[in-house]
């Protein structure tokens, strides 16, 4: 099932922002279901340990230019340039608006990695 891209962007000051506002009605409507049929909450959390995982086996060296801030509610990572924050996007953001991809990478998780 493909969706809207789940992240969005925010620039200011020299801070190159990704966010993805999980308690959203929108958000939470098509990612509260999906991650709970596969056993996981679906907080910031749990979003930081699949995203770290996936970006292993896609990107391993973008992982070096990311800092990582999850909520319960939502998540949020800091990209040390926009063009880290574009290869996040370009990554990450197909991946999450295909739920039947991001199923194969959920699925496939190391689940003791995963703080949900």
């Amino acid at each position: 099932m493909k969706t809207k891209i789940p992240f969005y962007t925010h620039q200011e000051d020299g801070d190159f922002a990704i966010i993805a506002a999980i308690d959203s009605n929108e958000l939470l409507e098509t990612y509260y279901p999906f991650f709970e049929k596969h056993g996981y909450e679906g907080n910031g959390y749990c979003w930081e340990g699949h995203i770290i995982q996936i970006l292993e086996k896609e990107d391993k060296n973008l992982l070096d230019h990311l800092e990582f801030d999850p909520e319960g509610s939502g998540f949020y990572a800091y990209a040390d340039s926009e063009s880290t924050q574009k290869k996040f996007m370009e990554i990450l953001g197909p991946i999450f608006s295909d739920l039947s991809l991001l199923e194969t990478y959920v699925t496939s998780a190391d689940r003791s990695r995963i703080d949900d």
